[in-house]
């Protein structure tokens, strides 16, 4: 290309507003390394199965041993929920009654003591309610672990290097859906799960050697 033709090509060029590095102007562009080149030429092909995870969820023994335990403790924990309300009721209404046979500070006094019972209660109701959802929080981390390790070792048997939730693919066909043969391993490595009362106690902090 003669010199003004570079010319023109360049001005052709900053026109739409492309701009070269000076070293892209001077040299021409150089190959890939061959590490890099041929790296991409060892990737294997990709073996894709699908699972509907949401599925297994809902329907494997531990986590429907899991929803059993945690609805029956959270009845529990509503009823006993309901008998503390029903107390705070007749408390206010037997300090109303007090009212007129009171000193507005004694009554004042009860007041508080009231509000502050019923602060109480409160606090307790959203502990109580804050520690079951920690431990079936816990409970379920234990079935999404085995759940990996069975779709790890499923993948292994069938020739899968990659497994992929079904919500995120439009169109599969079933022959490399196993979510049966996850939810059937699963159930048979994992058949429930016990949902603690409490978390553990976190350890003491070492003090620190000066």
């Amino acid at each position: 290309m003669t010199a003004v033709g570079r010319m023109a090509v360049r001005a052709a060029m900053l026109a739409m507003g492309v701009v070269l590095p000076a070293a892209a102007q001077q040299q021409p562009a150089q190959p890939l390394p061959s590490t890099i080149a041929g790296a991409t030429e060892t990737l294997p092909a990709a073996v894709v199965g699908i699972i509907d995870y949401q599925k297994i969820l809902r329907d494997s023994k531990a986590a429907g041993s899991i929803r059993d335990q945690v609805e029956v403790r959270r009845k529990a924990y509503q009823e006993e929920i309901s008998k503390q309300e029903q107390e705070l009721r007749e408390q206010d209404q037997a300090l109303v009654k007090q009212r007129t046979v009171l000193s507005p500070e004694a009554f004042g006094t009860k007041r508080r003591e009231f509000e502050q019972e019923v602060a109480e209660v409160q606090k307790n109701v959203q502990a109580r309610r804050r520690q079951l959802d920690e431990v079936t929080a816990v409970a379920l981390s234990e079935v999404r672990e085995a759940i990996i390790e069975v779709v790890s070792q499923l993948a292994e048997a069938k020739g899968f290097n990659l497994v992929v939730p079904s919500s995120t693919v439009l169109v599969f066909s079933p022959r490399i859906d196993i979510t049966q043969d996850v939810l059937q391993l699963l159930d048979e490595r994992l058949p429930d799960v016990k949902v603690a009362d409490a978390l553990p106690a976190e350890p003491p902090q070492q003090q620190q050697q000066q």
